[in-house]
């Protein structure tokens, strides 16, 4: 048995089940003064997230900007450290590696980030870049590395002999690749996709988005993909997860929750979806208010604020995510 067999505990998992996560809790200190010791509080970025991921699937995760839907996914990966909860790889409790641990458990799980711009080291090369990661965690020749690179580049459908160049010498989109075979190099199982098309044009999105679902059906990859742009999400995800203000409050079967959201919120967001015919009868539905500070949330559900069926229940009593008709909702109208 390995170190990291023996040291990280195991937990019996659902063999279809990759990751699964169990009320993933992320909050920040609030301090009054700039260099005071106590803390005045605390921004609860994510607020207790339950969700399993089966293997080969994409999830999306979808909200309003500051619903924390990016440190959802960069607590999973243990690049910001979750305050509480479980994250449960294959059954191991990744919150229990201990640095070392965690550096080689890294090669399962890999992200993409938004901005390729800024995620690339401008003063390296391509080969850098993506010979970094075989260097840290792979004992292999030069040849080697070189081989696996060029094999990459191909991979995400670039030319190897452009391998020499520097990040601002592609284009976005082709930047974005770059990141991807990044991802890639330690051929991992699950990735979290962070907003990876947002800072694209239109037109290379979708050779983007053609590109992950290539690769996920060629190397049986399972990825987490948070975006705010429901017509992405409504491409490529199996399942999707609505955030707000830092909870869980509907996860359903993609189709499902376009077809027929519960939730008033998701009901909220899929009006603002556009339509191809401008002139087709819809019921837009517009939100009043701000969304509250996630330093100071509402009392009972978050979301009573402004929502427009709220009852006095909802103004004192959390809602718990139930199942409902095949799928979860988090709403007293269901409960």
């Amino acid at each position: 048995m390995s170190t990291l067999e023996t040291a990280a505990p195991r937990i019996a998992a659902d063999s279809d089940t990759l990751l699964e996560i169990r009320d993933l809790t992320k909050h920040y200190p609030v301090r009054k003064k700039l260099f005071g010791r106590r803390p005045a509080g605390a921004v609860r970025a994510v607020d207790g997230i339950s969700l399993s991921i089966k293997r080969g699937e994409t999830i999306g995760i979808v909200g309003e900007s500051g619903c924390g839907k990016s440190t959802t996914g960069r607590a999973v990966l243990r690049l910001v450290e979750p305050t509480a909860g479980e994250i449960l790889f294959e059954g191991t409790d990744v919150r229990a590696l201990n640095p070392e641990q965690l550096r080689k458990f890294r090669t399962n799980m890999q992200m993409v980030f938004q901005d390729p711009y800024a995620s690339l080291d401008p003063r390296w090369t391509v080969r850098q870049i993506l010979e970094e990661p075989l260097r840290t965690h792979e004992p292999s020749s030069q040849r080697e590395r070189e081989e696996r690179i060029d094999a990459l580049m191909e991979t995400v459908g670039l030319s190897p002999y452009h391998a020499g160049r520097f990040p601002h010498e592609f284009s976005g989109g082709q930047r974005q690749r770059i990141g991807i075979a990044r991802a890639l190099a330690l051929n991992p199982r699950f990735i979290v996709c962070d907003e990876p098309v947002s800072a694209l044009d239109v037109s290379i999105q979708s050779q983007v988005l053609n590109l992950m679902q290539d690769l996920q059906e060629r190397l049986g990859l399972t990825y987490m993909f948070i975006s705010h742009d429901l017509s992405v999400v409504r491409f490529i995800s199996d399942r999707v997860g609505v955030m707000y203000l830092g909870k869980l409050v509907e996860l359903a079967p993609t189709r499902e929750l376009f077809d027929l959201p519960l939730h008033p919120y998701t009901q909220a967001l899929m009006s603002a979806v556009p339509q191809p015919d401008p002139d087709a009868p819809r019921d837009r539905i517009v939100l009043k208010g701000d969304v509250p500070s996630p330093a100071n949330p509402p009392s009972g559900c978050a979301f009573h604020t402004r929502c427009p069926a709220a009852m006095d229940r909802c103004r004192s009593e959390m809602p718990e995510l139930r199942e409902q008709s095949g799928r979860q909702v988090a709403c007293h109208l269901y409960g």
